[in-house]
């Protein structure tokens, strides 16, 4: 492989990482949202995970009673 041929692949991975990057990002987001839609925050709060979950269930249990 030639020089030209090389520094043209590279130009167009360079051009191209960006998008895969975001791409890649913004698919982080819309799945650690649709974990938090089903109960599931260990991946933004792994620390916590166990006492958000008793607190959640704590309220809804909480709401569940007064009406």
């Amino acid at each position: 492989m030639d020089t030209k041929k090389m520094v043209k692949t590279a130009i167009k991975i360079v051009k191209i990482v960006p998008f895969v990057t975001a791409t890649a990002g913004v698919l982080s987001l819309a799945l650690s949202k649709y974990q938090e839609k089903q109960g599931d925050y260990s991946r933004e709060f792994a620390d916590v995970e166990n006492e958000m979950k008793a607190k959640i269930d704590e309220v809804r249990l909480g709401y569940g009673k007064e009406n």
